[in-house]
């Protein structure tokens, strides 16, 4: 009984450090459990692109639940200093090692029973919350809400499992160490680090390599490969610099005798020096966290809200097909009388000839052709002159040795352009009705449009493929869908031959609005992660710097001055990390563009307005929590 009490009094005495545990585990858990309660909903399975769905929630469930275990084990060291001053009081008193280990595993326990009950309260709530969100993002109306008992089972055993290895760990914690070295180890403080420059300009090589891969990212095959490779690089160089350049340059500071020799940056610099290594890592992470929260989010917004114009890239009139003749134009009376059963009007039927692609990439203005479509960037096809007039409604006229340039990325700017050995003058086009992504591949589609068929067969000897397409007035957006599918399964057109803007919207809608369902959970796990990990941060360095203030007070520094003096520590240090998260997502915006052009998204501005909100609202978010986390330091330096 007497364990108990001792167990319970411990965390009441330290609920300022056990309560935003407790509510950072609750989060966790409520997080995964929404996860986990998508995963085993059956209605999944029964919809359009529920597979896909369901494998975009797996990688974000398997990321959140890693996550959640490094937080937790993180928090865990933390309340682990706090709790070993009363384990060593308990020492004093009498008790041997079993009870130590006793009183640990049953305030673990009480710790594990309450995330499990707050969490399974606080997970049904927020995933009633979230499905409404995932249904407004699918657009669908079919999906049912379930609350599986598989998804609480799962959760309860995810969280045991935790909970058990932090047991473990925590016990054998206790074991290293005799029970009287347990004060000693709470209060143990860090040597002054020594300044090594070589690891720091490693550090930084580490980083500007990672930032030089990022930047030359070409949007092909290889460029996930490249951005996850400078993913690794930045990531090392990051803690490197935060650990090892943070004390350069604290030493640095410490040697300018006109900045250091000020009450407030002395107190701050010659504080921090000291506990440096592990600031450095602490600083590191929360920059990590803060980046990955960055990039997820500008990622999957800038998909979601491009869908529509990535449609329009990808299906220029609203149905298309490529073949080898005429289907459309064949079959008019059919779809037209389909068109009617639907409601729905069918518009002007256009067709052209175009070559097959050939897979290449710009090199100035030369284009180069590859076999190898790992290296390729664009596919270029060519049309004539007569075809693209009658299309656009124009009357242009072109030489020979004249083309016009169609870029969807918009990236061709050349007087002249080098193919096959001949040089033509180039003229860039804005628009162009049939600017099909053939295949719906992932290289960014060139269309060159010619003088006549010998120069386009002269430009690109592929074989001629025929290109039809139309657009729908009228209907609602389910008739259209319930339109397209019909007439593609009455046509008998594989999906490579035929291509539906009411089915791509179907689809990507589902896809994007998953991406972005999981990138908000995800974006949520991580702000949670990096907020305790300030908070704890902040209540470490309190514990740490009370006496050492404390001391400074009764030798004369003013309220007024230790405020001060707190205010440079954060300038000097802890805005670092919101900075360095910033500069990192600068230097991976090229990467980003590059991977997300895989997908067809071409449009820059887009891609920088969403990242400078994200940032502005990351920004503000870190400004409120590191507020509220800077004043409990005030309060244990200043008031205890």
């Amino acid at each position: 009984m007497i364990h108990i009490r001792l167990a319970w009094h411990g965390i009441i005495h330290h609920r300022q450090q056990f309560g935003p545990f407790l509510l950072a585990s609750t989060v966790l858990m409520a997080v995964n459990f929404t996860f986990f309660a998508v995963l085993n909903n059956t209605g999944l399975k029964t919809i359009e692109m529920g597979e896909a769905i369901r494998s975009v929630t797996t990688i974000g469930a398997v990321f959140t639940i890693i996550l959640s275990a490094i937080f937790m084990l993180y928090a865990n060291n933390f309340l682990n200093k706090q709790r070993n001053q009363d384990l060593s009081i308990y020492s004093m008193l009498g008790l041997r090692l079993h009870d130590l280990r006793f009183i640990v595993i049953i305030e673990q326990m009480i710790l594990w029973l309450l995330t499990i009950v707050m969490g399974i309260i606080a997970g049904t709530t927020f995933f009633r919350l979230s499905f409404l969100l995932l249904k407004h993002l699918l657009g669908s109306n079919t999906l049912v809400e379930q609350l599986p008992v598989r998804a609480i089972v799962s959760c309860c055993i995810l969280f045991s499992v935790i909970f058990c290895c932090l047991i473990i760990y925590n016990i054998y914690q206790l074991h290293q160490v005799k029970p009287i070295q347990l004060m000693r180890q709470s209060q143990a403080t860090e040597k002054a680090p020594k300044n090594r420059w070589l690891m720091s300009w490693f550090g930084l090589a580490l980083l500007g390599t990672g930032y030089a891969i990022s930047v030359m990212t070409k949007p092909n095959l290889s460029a996930i490969l490249q951005f996850m490779l400078a993913v690794v690089l930045v990531t090392v160089g990051t803690y490197i610099l935060f650990i090892m350049g943070s004390i350069t340059l604290l030493k640095y500071l410490k040697s300018r005798p006109h900045f250091y020799y000020r009450p407030n940056h002395f107190i701050a610099v010659s504080g921090m020096l000291f506990r440096m290594k592990q600031n450095g890592a602490s600083l590191a992470s929360i920059c990590l966290l803060c980046a990955s929260i960055l990039v997820t989010m500008v990622a999957s917004v800038s998909l979601f809200v491009g869908e529509g114009q990535l449609i329009k890239q990808w299906n220029p009139l609203d149905i298309m097909t490529l073949s080898q003749s005429d289907t459309l134009l064949q079959h008019e009376q059919q779809i037209v009388h389909l068109g009617r059963q639907h409601d729905i009007k069918i518009g002007n039927i256009y067709q052209a000839s175009m070559t097959m692609p050939i897979i290449g990439d710009f090199s100035g203005n030369q284009y180069i052709s590859h076999t190898n479509i790992s290296k390729g960037v664009s596919q270029l096809s060519t049309m004539t002159l007569a075809d693209y007039n009658q299309i656009q409604g124009t009357k242009l006229k072109l030489k020979d040795d004249e083309v016009l340039v169609y870029t969807q990325a918009d990236d061709f700017h050349q007087q002249t352009l080098k193919i096959n050995g001949h040089t033509y003058h180039s003229q860039t086009i804005a628009h162009f009705k049939l600017a099909a992504n053939y295949g719906h591949s992932i290289f960014k589609p060139i269309f060159i449009i010619t003088a006549n068929q010998q120069v386009a067969q002269t430009i690109n000897p592929q074989k001629w493929l025929r290109i039809n397409g139309f657009n729908l007035y009228g209907g609602t957006q389910k008739q259209r869908y319930q339109f397209a599918q019909q007439l593609q399964t009455q046509l008998k057109l594989d999906n490579a031959s035929y291509t539906a803007s009411p089915i791509l919207s179907y689809t990507f809608h589902a896809i994007f609005g998953g991406l972005i369902f999981v990138g908000v959970l995800v974006s949520m796990t991580m702000a949670i992660a990096t907020a305790l990990m300030i908070y704890y941060k902040q209540i470490s360095e309190g514990y740490a710097d009370r006496w050492r203030f404390k001391t400074l007070q009764q030798v004369g520094l003013s309220s007024d001055e230790t405020k001060q003096a707190i205010h440079s520590q954060v300038l000097l240090v802890f805005m670092l990390p919101i900075l360095g998260a910033t500069i990192h997502l600068g230097f991976a915006l090229p990467a980003l563009k590059s991977v997300l052009s895989l997908f067809s998204m071409y449009n820059l501005s887009l891609l920088l307005t969403v990242s400078g909100v994200t940032i502005i609202l990351l920004v503000v978010g870190y400004l409120i929590i590191y507020a509220l986390t800077t004043k409990a330091y005030q309060r244990i330096v200043i008031h205890r």
